[in-house]
């Protein structure tokens, strides 16, 4: 009985535990740096996003129409930093099927993009459930910034470059490049942020 009680209350002091761990403020903050946005005007009929100040960060505001009915939406994401010595350090680089995205289909996705692409979905209400992306329609972004919850507890200092391009039969349509950083709270041989 008392091996019994004893398994049930380490049990329970790890349950805990690990709630604290995913529940618990994050001792970094990420926050975008520059924005830049490339469109192909044979798909796109117009196109304006900006990094504006918002909820303490930098978020992405803007809105797109497009010329015609897209159909067939490939999404290239990927993340690329510089490691100490100068050297280009791909983090990761996936080629997704952008109807599948839109329809909720995506399980093999890592949890950053996962995160980010629900996250996405949230503040543009106007992306359809599936293919295609409908000519003429405001496809409007309201304040997305990188939330420091859509991010695993334990992330390291570090400075980064990121892109969403889209393309419709090996064609590209859109791209949307961004750098970013993650800063820890503390300093640990950087400069000490307080958080928002």
């Amino acid at each position: 009985m008392e091996f019994v009680r004893n398994t049930f209350l380490w049990s329970l002091i790890i349950t805990f535990g690990l709630l604290q761990l995913a529940y618990a403020p994050r001792p970094f903050i990420s926050d975008f740096d520059t924005l830049n946005v490339d469109v192909n005007k044979k798909f796109v009929k117009f196109c304006n996003f900006t990094l504006i100040p918002y909820n303490n960060h930098q978020a992405i505001n803007g809105n797109i129409f497009f010329r015609k009915d897209i159909y067939n939406i490939s999404v290239v994401h990927w993340v690329t930093s510089f490691k100490s010595d100068g050297r280009l350090w791909v983090l990761y680089n996936i080629t997704m099927n952008g109807c599948q995205l839109l329809e909720d289909k995506f399980n093999n996705l890592n949890v950053i993009t996962k995160a980010v692409v629900q996250g996405i979905k949230q503040k543009m209400p106007a992306l359809p459930n599936g293919c295609p992306f409908k000519k003429d329609v405001n496809h409007a972004l309201s304040h997305f910034y990188l939330d420091e919850e859509m991010l695993p507890v334990f992330v390291p200092n570090i400075k980064f470059e990121t892109a969403f391009n889209l393309l419709s039969n090996n064609e590209y349509f859109f791209k949307l490049r961004l750098t970013a950083h993650i800063e820890s709270i503390t300093g640990k041989g950087n400069k000490t942020r307080k958080r928002p």
